[in-house]
């Protein structure tokens, strides 16, 4: 069986990302098909790629991750093959804890596991054994508020953290803060349910005379460098995302020319790209949107070979990167797309319809999305092996870390 790893980000009330779910993605050798009737052998391929594939920090940048586990691993002392402050032992949402599991957990706990279990679980359990739990979890979008409310006054919700999972609007994550609660986990802040246009629309000068060098069919270092300069936070960020990690150098880059002469036009528009979105994106909006419009924008273009269209890297990097550019400005996407000036292919897909770009970009959300049935298909459609998708999409989340950070 195939192994694959996703992660979707865990984020504090100011909207920052504070932990990553780890999600189990499982599928037959012979086939994209998805296997899910083993979770426990779900759970053990995550931790053995988790550990062994991809390295502990890696998958999670160096944060926290929430792992579910099974009755039989829960049972086999399976957590301690994990450093116990890396993750979060969650038990899978239809265990009935046992007399049995309690014994395990209390134990667990004595050692310095931390724990989280859905509402369901906690309300079955004795007051003494609901002190073993840290985090409660609730689901959004199987309770209503008014029920969530009436749970939550059966008992003190001060002794726990409160992680709301399944938020699918600003409408539940807006409430779930008034009830308290800490960690938030869903789409809300990539599914707006009213667009409301803010004070963004000024694109600084600087940045409508880098994409204007940028369209033009030879752009060159120098003058890249010269508009750059007038931008005091834009230099900045150019000369500290060349030298990091991503863009790795023996010898230190301190001027921009050298910075662009380096990079290359292709990546060099990449950074451009990357930080017009930054400077453009209100400061009260998730980092993690961000973070995830560099992930689409590099997987996209890491695909490109996959679906020979070599060609269009460039284009494929540029639509994955301003896909989720009117969830951002909360604007509508043709509004945007207006004031800058791209190609009418890159256009046309940002706008909804369907082309060779449009066809990656879907491929991508549908794996985000955890819509596993769509994203077989549209693999197979394809004729794309799925260990190639994912290396590119481990590969695209571990260097939007790089960037990001």
């Amino acid at each position: 069986m195939k192994t694959n790893i996703a992660r979707q980000a865990i984020l504090n009330e100011k909207n920052e990302t504070i932990a990553y779910k780890l999600l189990f993605r499982g599928f037959n050798d012979k086939s994209n098909t998805a296997v899910f009737d083993n979770g426990s052998q779900a759970t053990t391929e995550v931790i053995k790629n988790w550990l062994i594939n991809f390295g502990l920090d890696q998958l999670t940048n160096h944060k926290r991750a929430f792992i579910n586990f099974t009755e039989e691993l829960i049972l086999d002392g399976m957590p301690r093959l994990l450093r116990k402050d890396s993750f979060i032992i969650e038990l899978e949402s239809k265990l009935e804890v046992s007399e049995e599991v309690i014994i395990s957990i209390a134990e667990l706990k004595s050692e310095g596991y931390n724990f989280a279990l859905n509402i369901e679980q906690i309300l079955n359990l004795s007051k003494e054994n609901k002190g073993l739990i840290e985090i409660i979890k609730f689901d959004f979008l199987k309770y209503s508020h008014d029920q969530i409310t009436k749970i939550l006054k059966s008992f003190n919700q001060n002794d726990y953290i409160l992680l709301a999972e399944k938020v699918e609007t600003i409408k539940d994550f807006e409430f779930a803060k008034t009830l308290g609660f800490e960690m938030f986990q869903g789409f809300y802040f990539a599914m707006p349910t009213v667009l409301e246009t803010t004070a963004l629309s000024t694109i600084p000068t600087v940045y409508l005379q880098l994409i204007k060098e940028l369209n033009k069919d030879t752009s060159d270092a120098k003058k890249l460098a010269e508009i750059t300069k007038q931008d005091v936070s834009l230099t900045y960020s150019v000369l500290n995302i060349v030298n990091s990690v991503a863009y790795y150098s023996r010898r230190r880059i301190k001027s921009l020319k050298d910075a662009y002469t380096r990079l290359g036009m292709r990546e060099s528009k990449k950074i451009i790209y990357y930080n017009f979105l930054k400077a453009m994106t209100p400061d009260e909006t998730p980092g993690e949107l961000i973070k995830r419009s560099l992930t689409r924008g590099k997987q996209a273009e890491l695909l490109a070979t996959t679906f020979h269209l070599e060609d269009k890297k460039e284009k494929l990097f540029l639509l994955g990167l301003l896909s989720l550019i009117n969830i951002i400005l909360k604007d509508d996407m043709s509004k945007i797309l207006k004031r800058i000036h791209l190609s009418e292919e890159v256009c046309q897909a940002l706008l909804g319809y369907k082309n060779d770009l449009s066809n990656i970009l879907d491929l991508i959300i549908l794996y985000e999305r955890n819509s596993e049935e769509d994203f077989i298909k549209k693999l197979n459609q394809n004729n794309i092996a799925l260990e190639k998708f994912t290396e590119t999409y481990i590969t695209a989340f571990q260097w939007s870390d790089q960037i990001f950070e």
